[in-house]
């Protein structure tokens, strides 16, 4: 399922360094969580230049649904940098993206600290 206008409301914009010397725009976004008629919810999550559009993201409520979205994001950005690639921020091509980066921007610090601790 796919909302065919998603409200955007976070946007996160990288520069994906490729090893043989090319580049890519990378655009994170996440939409507003909407209502689905079975009474969950849903929302728009898309890693262009990455991965094609994902189907929205389902959750039992707006919170969920929200999180889930940001955390598929938080993933898909993590697997390329445990590959060793180099994302930098499209603004400021000094600032790196590195794990300690992805938890920062995502708040996974604590998740992160409870997934060592077990």
């Amino acid at each position: 399922m796919r909302t065919t206008e998603p409200n955007y409301i976070a946007i996160e914009q990288l520069i994906w360094l490729q090893p043989d010397g090319r580049s890519e725009r990378i655009v994170a976004r996440v939409g507003l969580p909407y209502p689905v008629d079975d009474g969950t919810w849903a929302c728009a999550a898309e890693l262009q230049g990455v991965d094609a559009r994902y189907p929205d993201v389902c959750g039992a409520s707006s919170m969920q649904a929200l999180n889930l979205a940001t955390a598929l994001i938080a993933t898909r950005l993590g697997h390329l940098i445990e590959r060793g690639e180099r994302l930098v921020d499209a603004e400021d091509t000094s600032c790196a993206w590195d794990d300690e980066m992805l938890q920062s921007i995502f708040g996974l610090h604590g998740l992160r600290a409870a997934e060592r601790a077990r």
